[in-house]
This record gives C-alpha cells, structure tokens and sequence, in this order.
C-alpha cells in the first residue's frame, strides 16, 4: 500500500477506493480508478503506488491472455 505523506496523516479520516487493473498477456499493466476517494492528493498518491505494482498474466489453455482485476482500497488514518 502506499506510503501516505504527512500531509494526508494530519487529519483522522476512512477512504474506499476501487482500483481495476488490466493485465496484458505480454505482462504489461493499466490501472484506473473506478471509484475514487473524495481527496484528489489521496487518489494520486494512490495510483503512484498502484503503478508500481507487478502481475503475472492469465493462463488460458497453456497460453497467457489479457484479463482484469478489481481491488478495494481502504484507508483509516485516525
């Protein structure tokens, strides 16, 4: 998860974030954000780290194959 920076640490709050990450049979990567935070410098944080994130691709019949995957972010900072 991200390393979140003093200035999202400041205040005592609870996030929910949907990621959906499309994974290429060539290993390459695309996130987006299906659901965002209400604080845009959260969102960015979080896709930072998002984009650092690594997967193997989908195996069909032996063979890799695009595919994607939805995750659920959540954050309590208090």
């Amino acid at each position: 998860m991200p390393e979140l920076p003093d200035d999202l640490r400041e205040d005592a709050y609870r996030a929910e974030a949907v990621a959906r990450f499309s994974v290429h049979a060539d290993g390459s990567t695309e996130v987006e954000l299906l659901k965002a935070t209400q604080n845009p410098r959260l969102n960015q944080v979080l896709l930072q780290a998002l984009h650092r994130w690594r997967f193997f691709p989908a195996m069909r019949d032996g063979r890799p194959v695009d595919s994607h995957l939805d995750v659920r972010v959540h954050f309590n900072v208090s």
